[in-house]
């Protein structure tokens, strides 16, 4: 039989029981609770979540789009500024001459007929027109271009050691045209106009300061003499008939002097407008180039966005 002291035992541990069950319960009920509270707050977060991801892949898409069209813009800015013209379906060549009467000599006109008779074996000669003027006046200059509208000037007379052209003054002699107003007039001209060949003596400072207003100028930087000017001329414009590029064309047309043995391929000086490269610049569109497939910035930037999935 239990004693009291065992009695009074058993009951305090009954009760301790007790006072421990009920706290675990309490102590359940604030779990849960606290649970349920954690539960609403996973559930507010994971929404917030996915509203801020949409509204996050929408400002991307956004930003993509503007991107692309930033991208778009400046490759258009970046292809009409560096490159070239395309070649024409007609070139137009004007050939300007002047040998003034109290001027030496000059053969302009076996120039003129070598010119035509390597257009006409070249490739590209249904292509090209070719347009002449003789004793050519400082004024006829515009005239001839306004009538024309040609893409190369081609003149041919006598040059000083200042930089001038020679040309007539309407009485047979000799008129001095500065480069500054060569300049002026190219810059005043249509602007078809790609280039300029001034198959002159010492005419290199005529071509340096037209330069920056067409694609391409050539100058003689010293004197030239017949011949040289001739077969220079003829095989640079037979070149540019064949479809070749400019850097091509002159190439070959001081190659051309060297196989006549003629110790002047180191007189015509070619020069390029700032950004552009002569090899990339054409003037006569080849039966390869039209079979080729040009690839332009315009067209590699759209690939690049098409490879991301920026552009449908």
């Amino acid at each position: 039989m239990m004693n009291g002291k065992e009695f009074a035992k058993a009951q305090a541990s009954i009760m301790n029981k007790k006072t421990k069950l009920v706290q675990l319960k309490d102590d359940r009920a604030e779990a849960c609770k606290k649970i349920n509270e954690i539960e609403q707050e996973i559930a507010k977060t994971e929404n917030e979540l996915l509203e801020e991801e949409n509204k996050f892949i929408l400002l991307c898409g956004q930003k993509s789009q503007l991107m692309r069209e930033r991208a778009l813009q400046v490759g258009a800015e970046i292809e009409q500024a560096i490159k070239p013209q395309q070649p024409v379906d007609k070139l137009t060549i004007l050939f300007l001459a002047a040998n003034p009467q109290d001027t030496q000599k000059l053969a302009l006109d076996q120039e003129v007929r070598s010119i035509t008779e390597a257009i006409r074996k070249s490739e590209g000669r249904d292509g090209i027109e070719f347009f002449s003027r003789w004793a050519v006046q400082s004024l006829d200059i515009l005239q001839a271009i306004n009538e024309t509208d040609p893409e190369i000037i081609h003149f041919s007379g006598h040059g000083s050691e200042k930089g001038e052209i020679v040309l007539d003054d309407g009485s047979g002699n000799m008129s001095m045209v500065s480069k500054e107003a060569m300049a002026a007039a190219v810059a005043s001209a249509s602007k078809k106009v790609r280039m300029i060949f001034f198959n002159a003596c010492f005419s290199q400072k005529e071509a340096q300061a037209v330069v920056d207003k067409v694609e391409a100028a050539i100058g003689m930087n010293t004197e030239i003499g017949d011949e040289a000017a001739i077969v220079f001329a003829a095989q640079f414009y037979s070149s540019i008939g064949f479809g070749q590029n400019l850097q091509q064309a002159f190439d070959q047309a001081k190659a051309a002097l060297l196989l006549k043995g003629i110790a002047e391929e180191n007189t015509p000086v070619l020069y390029v407008r700032k950004g552009l490269l002569a090899q990339d610049i054409v003037m006569v569109e080849s039966e390869a180039l039209k079979k080729s497939d040009n690839v332009t910035i315009m067209q590699k930037i759209k690939k690049f966005f098409r490879d991301q999935r920026i552009l449908r």
